[in-house]
């Protein structure tokens, strides 16, 4: 392509028709060349990040570990305690087991002392008649 005024426009428009194919190539390379290079930026900026992602998470492990540990140490006390509870569990039922077989073995005793009981209150003389009821009369009457 020239400047010469004396080419005819249609020839320009004939050669720029031609050239138009080698022209999109090398656009398509420009452009890839500003992908690539945004792309190589990009890759800095992120290894950049991942670095200090690294640092920040490897000042989270020993906490993590520490939590970790104190984790396993109260599962091992719950499981103490859940052995503990159970234990009591059992003693007390066989204990209450027990109870209620020692009442339930008082029970036809005591129904008996019951029984007795009520037919010595009957044959005990009625208190308001008899000589304690007349000796107080006697010191109580005006």
């Amino acid at each position: 392509m020239t400047d010469d005024p004396t080419e005819s426009t249609e020839a320009r428009g004939l050669m720029w028709a031609l050239l138009t194919p080698l022209r999109t190539p090398q656009r398509v390379v420009g452009n890839i060349e500003t992908i690539a290079s945004a792309l190589l930026a990009l890759q800095r900026d992120t290894r950049e990040h991942l670095a200090s992602l690294d640092d920040r998470v490897g000042g989270l492990l020993a906490p993590l570990n520490r939590l970790d540990r104190r984790v396993t140490e109260l599962q091992k006390l719950e499981e103490a305690m859940t052995e503990q509870t159970n234990a009591i569990r059992e003693d007390l039922r066989a204990r209450m087991l027990a109870v209620e077989e020692e009442v339930g073995g008082m029970r036809d005793p005591m129904e008996r002392i019951s029984r007795d009981l009520a037919t010595v209150v009957k044959l005990l003389p009625n208190p308001s008649d008899g000589p304690i009821a007349r000796l107080r009369d006697t010191f109580t009457s005006s």
